[in-house]
């Protein structure tokens, strides 16, 4: 359980205190609304950011600093969550306690974290030219090279399609033409409102104590000076309207069948748990109805999966067929999910997918990064911590379950398939 703090105006750290590993870690987030103006302009400025500073003039100067810290690693953070993005930093360190008496890596760290973000090296006034041309085109190649996964491609479609109109059905990373246009005076003026106008929220997990390490990154936003945050929400359409069907035609070897779905639950809803088991039940793990049924028994798909958007309240059916299985496919998946509407889950299935969860669930908290995914995924919209949500999902029932397949409504189906199929 985290222990939330609010250090700044509009700075809160949730700090979670634990000897578990030999390194400690935070994240440092800047929540702002997503959007086709601004999606760019947020994910560019963390790498620009990090490019250069005042004291550390280059990417060698920076990397030598990190190395002189055991080792530390800093990077750049660019999530969505629903149609909220974060921004910002994560690092991953030695824990004090592992370093020569007298050596406060953690302090040393949250100290160039302050570098990174009020002290960028600047010319005219704003960015570095060659530093912003150089991080434009990283960023164009990640944005590029998820259009070259052709499964990445699919959903990327499916979303912008079913979303027509939503913020979300900008992607996360924004447009390779939108980066293009992006001026160091255009990013200079966004890194300012970004600074003054955006929610902060810092996940911290290690040895010290909440309040040492809320003192530490008060110490780091002492200067920051915002107000008028910025509202942070997600718009939820809680039903579908007439289906909307797309096929496109490239020059691939594999169909891909995508179907978006509306849940009109998200995490914070009191449904949320009944449709995260419904979700494993359905297409979420190895022992789900489109794996087992779809895929292994009936051989229609190469891959077929389901999963949940818990902020925007959106389920994606993923799956990899041959062109001339469309129909059958796309039928064999509806069946499945008639299935859960109607109720028709054995004993095992569900046991099985609790099961898969409670582990997965657990498993989080091993892992640094997936403890910082959890909490602040929380931070954007209140969930339940690890043990409540175990305990919730150990308690329901096959009725629950198919409850909460009546609330799924299919809204968009998308077929890539080939040039000639």
């Amino acid at each position: 359980m985290t222990k939330n703090i609010a250090i700044a105006p509009g700075v809160t750290l949730r700090a979670l205190q634990t000897d578990k590993f030999k390194t400690a870690c935070f994240s440092v987030n800047f929540l702002r609304p997503h959007s086709r103006q601004s999606a760019a302009l947020d994910a560019l400025l963390p790498s620009v950011l990090l490019r250069a500073t005042e004291a550390y003039p280059d990417i060698r100067s920076i990397s030598m600093h990190l190395d002189e810290l055991y080792g530390t690693s800093f990077g750049t953070l660019v999530r969505r969550k629903g149609e909220v993005k974060l921004t910002g930093f994560y690092a991953d360190f030695i824990d004090d306690a592992f370093v020569p008496e007298g050596e406060g890596v953690f302090s040393s760290v949250t100290d160039f974290l302050r570098e990174a973000l009020f002290y960028p090296l600047t010319e005219n006034g704003c960015f570095c030219e060659k530093n912003v041309e150089g991080e434009k085109q990283n960023l164009i190649n990640a944005i590029e090279s998820d259009l070259n996964d052709k499964r990445t491609y699919a959903t990327l479609r499916l979303l912008e399609t079913m979303c027509r109109g939503e913020a979300f059905g900008t992607p996360r990373l924004g447009y390779a033409q939108d980066v293009r246009a992006i001026t160091p005076q255009m990013l200079w003026a966004h890194y300012q409102t970004v600074l003054q106008t955006s929610r902060i929220e810092i996940f911290y997990a290690g040895r010290y104590s909440p309040e040492v390490a809320a003192a530490r990154f008060a110490e780091v936003f002492s200067e920051r000076r915002g107000a008028d945050f910025a509202a942070v929400q997600t718009q939820i359409l809680r039903k579908a309207g007439r289906i909307r069907e797309l096929t496109e035609a490239m020059d691939v070897t594999q169909g891909k069948l995508v179907m978006g779905l509306r849940t009109g639950v998200t995490v914070s809803d009191p449904d949320y748990p009944a449709l995260l088991l419904l979700n494993t039940v359905y297409g979420g793990s190895m022992t789900s109805k489109l794996f087992v049924n779809v895929r292994e028994k009936r051989s229609l798909c190469y891959y077929a999966s389901s999963s949940l958007d818990k902020f925007k309240g959106l389920m994606i059916v993923s799956s990899g067929i041959a062109f001339e299985n469309y129909e059958t496919a796309k039928q064999a998946i509806e069946q499945e999910l008639d299935a859960c509407k109607n109720g028709k889950f054995s004993a095992e299935e569900i046991d099985q997918a609790r099961r898969y969860l409670t582990f997965a669930l657990c498993s989080t908290m091993d892992s640094p990064a997936r403890m910082d995914e959890f909490y602040i995924g929380n931070a954007v919209s209140c969930g339940d911590d690890i043990p409540e949500l175990i305990e919730k999902l150990d308690a329901l029932t096959a009725e629950d379950l198919r409850l909460a397949a009546q609330k799924l409504s299919v809204d968009t189906i998308y077929f890539l398939k080939g040039e000639n199929a």
